[in-house]
């Protein structure tokens, strides 16, 4: 009899990550729905608490999911933040607890996993990334930073894994309907200067998550990919993520930076 699956899902709470834990329990995974503040009622049996910005908790969350399950075969790192503010009026704290969540919290968890992968043999690690790995957004330079942080740290990890049976892949959203601009986190210290690039820019990018397609799309793509003997490490959805790789690859860069200025 084959063993069930299991899986920690970090930001599992809302959105794609609900989708994602809903989308692999569906499957036959033993899905562990993971969040700051789970309520086991909403969330099942397994939801845990997890802060990826903690060791501890990191930890303490692994070593339950090994205690009840005896085995990781998936992780799929979804857990993120975003802070809206240009570059200057950000100040170097609110940068480092937004990479704390985005960056960070996806090596800590990978750490803390990686040593059973090894020993089973076999292993998946998904990280959920986005477009702003390939589309500069204005107002959003340390979100964008932590993408293209969170692509180089998957592609190099994809390497060093590999001979230990263990598959990396890293999705690539476009616009999906999600509640992380729910909140309109906000730089503390906001200059004049900034003030109308800041408006049009959460202005156009609430119009872009609002368009989206379903967090369920994604789901889907990361259970295929976990279901895939060769994954492909970096997998785009959503006709813009496509258009808008197709578009940074073929026309000229001055001439891109021309038309991302006349829309914000």
């Amino acid at each position: 009899m084959t063993e069930q699956r299991t899986v920690i899902v970090t930001g599992a709470g809302t959105g794609i990550g609900a989708a994602i834990a809903a989308r692999l329990q569906a499957k036959g995974w033993r899905v562990f729905s993971t969040m700051r503040r789970p309520d086991p009622a909403l969330h099942g049996p397994d939801a845990l608490a997890l802060d990826v910005t903690s060791d501890d908790s990191v930890g303490a969350a692994v070593a339950e999911v090994m205690s009840r399950s005896g085995r990781v075969d998936a992780v799929v790192n979804n857990a993120g933040v975003d802070l809206l503010g240009a570059a200057e009026e950000t100040s170097l704290s609110e940068a480092e607890r937004l990479f704390q969540t985005n960056f960070f919290g996806v090596h800590r968890l990978n750490r803390a996993v990686l040593p059973i992968m090894r020993a089973q043999g076999l292993g998946h690690i998904v990280t959920v990334g986005s477009v702003a790995d390939f589309l500069p957004l204005p107002s959003d330079a340390f979100y964008t930073a932590s993408k293209h942080a969170v692509k180089g740290y998957t592609e190099t990890l994809a390497f060093e894994v590999a001979p230990f049976g263990i598959k990396c892949v890293l999705v690539e959203p476009g616009r999906i309907k999600t509640e992380l601009r729910s909140k309109k986190t906000e730089v503390a210290e906001r200059l004049e200067a900034y003030a109308t690039l800041r408006a049009k820019a959460g202005r156009s990018i609430d119009t872009f998550v609002n368009g989206g397609i379903p967090a369920d799309k994604v789901a889907a793509l990361i259970a295929h990919s976990l279901d895939a003997e060769q994954p492909k490490l970096c997998q785009r959805i959503g006709s813009d993520a496509h258009m808008v790789a197709f578009v940074r690859r073929f026309m000229p860069d001055a001439l891109f930076r021309v038309a991302l200025r006349r829309q914000f």
